[in-house]
């Protein structure tokens, strides 16, 4: 039996007169679709869809992207619409919140054969409920939830707070539907990030500037603002308030400089428009995106994540200098564990470490720490990140629960590698890591193995590098610094210009990136050398080794033979990083080292007295 449709539902949820009318689920066909990509990962779908009468665009939002990822959404395909709102942009478009797929193999249908709600609400202005249709010199963006909730009273403003011609918009965009095909938007939103006015100077010239994160219901979004602008918004500006935003410029997201899921961001201008919002009720404070903690363990360094746990260890605040500045800053480590059974250090800067006084056994949320890899995996709290203690927030009351009741007893697995015999006993072989398929899932996985280093590639062992160093909104806290480490171009002068930072050089600076064949008893593999763990292995620069090729290859000394061949045949503790590549269809694993040591003799003997112990019985 056919499937019916929901005949005239998408005309329905657009029209003045059927509001409240129309009741979720709605089932409609798929007639076209295009899937959104971010840096190669599928983030929105677009379609459009019909209800057997009328046409309509369609978006389904980033939450349902692995429903979609996971089944045979194709054209023609039938779905039925659980969670949905509306909202202008120059057309008539539903954000799919929620489907449910019905049918891969809908009836093959032709587009022209109904009416586009465009088309529609042209004809009919007075019954559009989104208004695109009505003329004005300025027409609002607009938006509204599924089901439509009846209108709020207009909030009171203090005497005086108001500014001047300034008047709560009628209707509001959410944040996760901005983009930059639309023209005319409005959002209401709270700062949930104010960063510091800075300055910054490069080859094109110096000035200020700031940023701050918007949070609604739906998503949250980064805004930048520089120069006069930055001056006169961050006097605005406060942290925790809520604002209307509109008329700001949409592009999309650096994510160099943005942690944030959103893949745009704002950009504040000179006709920007910002008014306080005194109708606080329904935006959220804080919008969590919590990771469990045994699933750090397989994040990439440097991603950015959520994390909640119970306050474990508090250590005391120490000292640190950046080498690069010589300035000193504080820096606290802090442990958390969750009901995953594992824990990790999250690290703390400046006033947030100082000031650190949250008691042991306290559930502590973090929003916007760094994956750091050393020695293991361990957290940091970025500049743009937020502590809170005992959150308002299903997961806290549930860790809350449980550690007090089981969790205060228990053993922690630890993301920080062990060191010593603990360390030595939980290798794996190559042949073990090879037939447990790391590095075939669709996140990396690590490992560490004892293998002897066979054959090295010495003809392209560096290259190189942009040495231009900056600091950002997450790197500024800590005093870390930047390096830009992009490959340069030799001009026909014989400078180097690195073309992302549109500076030149005179001589460039060397990185390490060697391949060597590895192997074991079990087996052998090509493990990939970045510039930390080959200088570990050399001893020397990258630079100073490319001087000793060079002089070599002029007739004078023999430095580069004897120290590229000085590591041959020696065995040492590796850390692996095994990750699935896929190169004009050519699909392989990739073996990275992100850790290298010397072995130690007496924890080798160590842990096979142990082993042979355990063996005895």
């Amino acid at each position: 039996m056919p499937i019916q449709l929901s005949t005239g539902a998408l005309r329905d949820i657009f029209s003045i007169s059927k509001q409240g009318q129309v009741q979720a689920p709605i089932t409609v066909q798929v007639t076209a679709t295009k899937p959104v990509f971010l840096e190669k990962e599928l983030k929105k779908y677009r379609v459009m869809m019909t209800d057997g009468v009328y046409i309509a665009h369609g978006l389904m939002d980033e939450q349902c992207m692995p429903y979609v990822s996971n089944n045979n959404f194709t054209r023609y395909c039938i779905i039925q619409i659980k969670q949905y709102s509306v909202f202008s942009t120059q057309k008539h478009l539903v954000l799919i919140k929620d489907v449910e797929l019905l049918s891969s193999e809908g009836e093959k249908v032709q587009q022209k054969d109904f009416i586009n709600v465009d088309t529609y609400f042209a004809e009919h202005p007075e019954d559009d409920y989104l208004g695109l249709s009505k003329k004005s010199e300025s027409p609002a963006p607009a938006s509204f939830e599924q089901p439509q909730q009846p209108p709020k009273q207009q909030p009171q403003y203090p005497p005086g707070s108001a500014p001047v011609g300034s008047k709560p918009p009628g209707r509001i965009a959410p944040i996760e539907s901005l983009s930059p095909y639309q023209n005319q938007w409005t959002i209401k939103a709270r700062v949930s990030y104010k960063g510091d006015l800075r300055t910054w100077s490069n080859a094109k010239g110096e000035g200020k500037l700031f940023s701050v994160n918007f949070l609604d219901e739906s998503d949250e979004i980064k805004a930048t603002a520089f120069n006069d602008v930055a001056e006169k918004l961050y006097k605005l500006l406060e942290e925790g308030k809520v604002y209307y935003i509109s008329k700001a410029r949409v592009q999309t997201a650096k994510k160099q400089f943005n942690h944030l899921s959103h893949p745009y961001e704002l950009a504040f201008e000179r006709d920007t428009e910002v008014t306080e919002c005194f109708d606080t009720a329904n935006v959220p404070t804080l919008n969590f995106s919590f990771v469990k903690l045994n699933q750090i363990q397989n994040l990439e360094t440097n991603a950015i994540v959520d994390v909640i746990g119970a306050l474990k260890t508090v250590n005391p605040s120490f000292q640190i200098t950046a080498k690069s500045t010589g300035k000193a800053f504080d820096r606290r480590n802090v442990t958390i564990v969750d009901d995953t059974g594992f824990a990790i250090d999250v690290g703390l800067w400046n006033s947030t470490a100082i000031d650190f006084s949250i008691p042991e056994g306290s559930v502590v949320a973090f929003k916007g720490c760094k994956v750091q890899e050393f020695n293991g995996k361990s957290l940091t709290l970025t500049q743009a990140g937020t502590m809170v203690a005992n959150p308002e927030t299903p997961e806290s009351y549930q860790l809350k629960g449980w550690y007090d009741h089981q969790g205060i007893n228990e053993n922690f697995k630890s993301l920080k590698v062990e060191t010593g015999s603990n360390q030595v006993s939980n290798r794996k072989t190559i042949a073990e890591a090879e037939e447990e398929n790391l590095g075939k899932s669709d996140r990396p996985d690590y490992f560490s193995i004892k293998a002897t280093i066979g054959f090295t590639k010495v003809d392209n062992f560096c290259y190189p590098a942009c040495s231009n160093e900056s600091q950002n909104q997450s790197t500024q806290k800590s005093g870390q610094v930047n390096t830009c480490n992009r490959k340069l171009i030799e001009l026909n002068d014989g400078s180097w210009k690195c073309e992302r930072c549109d500076l030149t050089f005179s001589e460039p600076t060397y990185r390490y990136i060697f391949n060597c064949s590895v192997m074991d008893n079990t087996g052998q593999l090509w493990l990939t050398l970045f510039d930390q763990e080959a200088h570990k292995l050399f001893g020397v620069d990258a630079s100073v080794l490319k001087k000793y090729q060079q002089d070599e290859a002029d007739g004078v000394g023999k430095n580069f033979t004897e120290l590229t061949s000085s590591i041959l045949f020696k065995e040492y503790s590796f850390r692996v990083r095994a990750r699935q590549d896929n190169y004009n269809d050519n699909v392989r694993i990739r073996y990275q080292a992100v850790g290298l040591d010397y072995l130690d003799y007496n924890q080798e003997a160590d842990a096979l007295c142990k082993e042979l112990e355990a063996l005895l019985g």
